[in-house]
């Protein structure tokens, strides 16, 4: 790739090159600025709308060009006491209930000259013209494109934020679907001119991202007054931002166990932490491992709860959301609104058209209840409501989560009764629930009919039973496979180890 030169050019000679691919000048057209993405779901960032030449040094790290262009304004490069302004997009996906702060800072390639000269360039220190007791050296500055007040990492509000090229300028802290339009200036001193002469200093543009998870007890938005009418926090989106997680909709393995009782208790209501747990264990590996969380941002959720991984996890995922005030309420019943919602966030996607339901309008989980319904994993009650706020039986959940799972059962197709669990308290064939419960309760292999439902959805033929799952040694396991991983402690990333140019 062609590798861009700085030239700082000065009465009596020429300083040579340095900044290689880390310098420019003219911003893109509206709608093609570029935008940096912390894409943490794949611990990655993400550049768009860079030029196409990049470093690429001897240890495979690429740098983007983060300006589009070299020159002073003359023609004749950049000269000490020009400075360089570019306006940069960024943006952050797949952050379930985290934070990142983002920091940018130059680093030299591994080429050994070129780090010589770097460490030459960061000692450039020029005189104290600004008055601060302090050299000036070579800095890089942002401030907020619409001249907005940020927050530096001490909290205090300022106009701008500076730092010399090594130690970076933070960009801010972001939360999902947070994003920042930032002008980025690079300012070279006429006074360290002389200190740069014959320089050749080859450095690359770094981003880092300092992850923190939802642990600590800390929401974004603590106010339970921004919660939704049904009191559940919720963002403006209904759905995760990034990568949606995904359930194991192929294995039919049973997800529900009955109670000390022996009964599964079909009427009874079900709750909150029930409902993450059952959720966290149909999740497919890979997701599981992607969001796996200890850690998250809820007071009544400690680390010694047993459905705390469910709840981090999920959370983490942006499946599911607290009450407000940094509370879960894990033993509270969750109602029909909350459950629609949090199944729903697995599609993605919105609704746009009239309200499925007579009483739903103006309802916190408008939006979620209607693109249930018009996907077909809700149902409303014979006289068009919905009951939003009721609490939801465990059967209408192992309902909706059969559909969201794709899973049919038919209950002349399943297995006999005494090769099926049977339950006390669903032995009644004519019940809306029955398949549904078995489903739920039943590892088992199946088959898709040939004929198919009026929706044009196949039901499915029991062909066997499998044996049912130890959700306890399963946890395990998965604890101990993401043990090297702990969400709660910082988590570095940086553009040099794993970055996509686009």
């Amino acid at each position: 790739m062609k590798k861009h030169t700085l030239r700082a050019l000065m009465a009596g000679g020429v300083a040579a090159a340095l900044l290689c691919g880390i310098v420019a000048v003219t911003a893109l057209a509206d709608g093609n600025v570029p935008t940096v993405t912390y894409d943490h779901a794949n611990r990655q960032f993400v550049f768009t709308n860079f030029n196409d030449d990049y470093i690429t040094d001897g240890d495979g790290a690429k740098y983007p060009n983060l300006f589009q262009a070299m020159d002073g304004g003359d023609g004749n490069g950049l000269m000490p006491g020009d400075t360089v302004t570019q306006e940069i997009h960024v943006t952050t996906s797949g952050m379930g209930s985290g934070s990142v702060i983002l920091t940018l800072r130059a680093e030299p390639t591994a080429d050994a000259d070129a780090n010589a000269d770097y460490e030459k360039l960061l000692s450039a220190t020029g005189e104290d013209e600004d008055g601060d007791g302090q050299p000036d050296g070579v800095t890089l500055t942002v401030r907020e494109k619409n001249g907005a007040t940020m927050t530096d990492m001490n909290g205090n509000v300022v106009e701008e934020i500076s730092g010399s090229l090594g130690e970076g300028v933070t960009l801010g802290r972001l939360y999902r679907g947070d994003s920042l339009d930032l002008m980025v200036t690079l300012n070279i001193p006429v006074t360290v001119g002389n200190e740069l002469q014959g320089l050749e200093a080859q450095v690359g543009w770094v981003f880092t991202a300092d992850y923190r998870s939802g642990g600590g007890g800390t929401d974004p938005d603590p106010d339970p007054s921004n919660s939704g009418g049904g009191g559940t926090d919720i963002p403006e989106e209904s759905t995760p931002l990034g990568p949606l997680p995904d359930l194991e909709r192929g294995d039919h393995f049973a997800y529900i166990v009955g109670r000390d009782d022996g009964l599964v208790h079909p009427e009874a209501e079900i709750t909150r932490a029930e409902v993450g747990t059952i959720f966290f264990r149909l999740l497919t590996e890979e997701s599981r491992n992607q969001f796996w969380a200890t850690t998250n941002p809820y007071t009544d959720v400690p680390s010694d709860a047993w459905f705390n991984k469910a709840i981090s996890t999920l959370t983490n995922a942006g499946i599911i959301y607290g009450r407000g005030a940094g509370i879960f309420d894990p033993d509270a019943s969750i109602t029909r609104a909350e459950f629609a919602a949090m199944a729903v966030r697995f599609f993605g996607g919105g609704y746009e058209g009239e309200d499925l339901f007579s009483d739903i309008d103006g309802h916190w989980a408008q939006d979620a209840i209607n693109q249930a319904a018009n996907q077909g994993i809700v149902s409303g009650y014979p006289d068009g409501t919905f009951r939003p706020d009721n609490n939801i039986t465990r059967s209408e959940a192992i309902s909706i989560i059969n559909r969201v799972l794709d899973r049919r059962p038919e209950k002349d197709h399943l297995l006999a009764e005494e090769d099926m669990i049977t339950w006390p308290d669903n032995m009644d064939t004519s019940t809306w629930y029955y398949a549904d419960i078995q489903e739920a309760t039943n590892s088992h292999d199946y088959d898709p009919s040939e004929e198919r439902d009026e929706e044009g959805n196949q039901y499915e033929i029991w062909t066997g039973s499998l044996p049912v799952r130890d959700w306890i040694t399963l946890e395990r396991a998965w604890t101990n496979s993401n043990e090297s991983v702990n969400p709660g402690d910082v988590m570095f990333v940086t553009s040099r180890e794993s970055a996509v140019i686009r």
